[in-house]
């Protein structure tokens, strides 16, 4: 399955933006809304993100998005465990598994961790690893919604 693209899923849970019937106004209001509520919810992931590192190191916090239990949805691997799960994938000659690790380490290595932090999502389509930066993290999700 397909991975919905980021302006899909936005409109998904923001479909005021792309109603016709709701007023300009109020679809500027609402943007600024959905904007700060993402905001909050980002600047919470990443005080998360911050108390866990401080004990595991660095490393990703896991989104698993087919859990359907709230406290199964939320982990942290850190960069030893993804070395072991990498060692595992090359003795079991998983190649999907390896190349994933890989991409994770070097996510690792190349992120500044006092600019942003890093997620791995697992959906139905596998997983990701992505950045979300520390300053202004609803960035992205602004410029989407002004684009609308």
């Amino acid at each position: 399955m397909a991975r919905p693209k980021p302006v899909e899923l936005l409109t998904k849970f923001f479909p005021e933006l792309i109603d016709k019937t709701v007023a300009a106004s109020n679809k500027e209001a609402s943007k600024e809304l959905d904007v700060r509520i993402c905001e909050a919810i980002m600047s919470d992931m990443i005080r998360h993100f911050d108390t866990i590192r401080s004990y595991l190191g660095d490393g990703a916090i896991i989104l698993n998005l087919l859990s359907e239990h709230v406290q199964e949805r939320q982990n942290y691997v850190n960069k030893f465990m993804m070395e072991q799960d990498l060692k595992d994938a090359e003795e079991n000659k998983d190649t999907i598994v390896i190349e994933f690790c890989k991409d994770a380490l070097n996510t690792f290595d190349t992120t500044d961790f006092k600019k942003e932090i890093c997620f791995i999502l697992i959906d139905k389509s596998g997983g990701s690893i992505l950045k979300l930066p520390r300053e202004n993290p609803a960035k992205r999700i602004e410029e989407m919604m002004s684009e609308l």
